[in-house]
């Protein structure tokens, strides 16, 4: 457990900090939506960043790695936890979309390879296996990506509740 005199010094993320990162970013075709998910999830991971340099300057600890949980999630504030499970469910969620492109076209291969009517029964029937088992891969990975959507949604939610009550709070102190 944090010394509590150092952790009770810890500040949120500056709103103009959050604005500055976002606006460092590469969107590419330029800045989604601020409600879209990718807005959602860079301005956690900011808010994250803002954790890490936080305990750099109190804890006065640099990068100090042990086994075990990292010390650093002890220091968070409530909205940073709640920014980190909204990573963890977008990482989540990235990669399983990454698996089903992937296996989808090599799924359709195996399907028309499966029936191809140039080729022995033999391989006919390794190809319908190999779709067989492809297509079990391509629903546990449909089956995780529903799961953690079903995470998603109320991690958002909470992180953006929390994030509003703090940015009241700022508007509060500054009138």
């Amino acid at each position: 457990m944090p010394s509590l005199l150092p952790l009770a010094l810890r500040q949120p993320a500056d709103a103009s900090f959050l604005a500055r990162r976002l606006a460092a970013i590469a969107w590419g075709e330029g800045p989604p939506s601020p409600r879209s998910r990718a807005w959602l999830v860079e301005t956690c991971r900011a808010e994250l960043e803002w954790a890490d340099a936080e305990w750099r300057r109190l804890a006065g600890d640099p990068d100090e790695r042990a086994w075990g949980a990292d010390p650093r999630q002890a220091w968070w504030l409530p909205h940073e936890h709640a920014a980190a499970r909204v990573v963890n469910c977008h990482l989540h969620l990235d990669t399983d979309l990454w698996q089903l492109r992937k296996l989808r076209p090599r799924l359709r291969g195996q399907r028309r390879a499966a029936t191809d009517g140039t080729l022995d029964a033999a391989r006919r029937l390794y190809w319908a296996d190999a779709a067989a088992r492809t297509l079990d891969d391509y629903r546990g990975h449909l089956a995780r990506r529903r799961l953690a959507w079903r995470c998603f949604v109320p991690a958002a939610v909470e992180y953006r509740r929390r994030r509003a009550l703090i940015d009241k709070a700022n508007l509060l102190l500054a009138a």
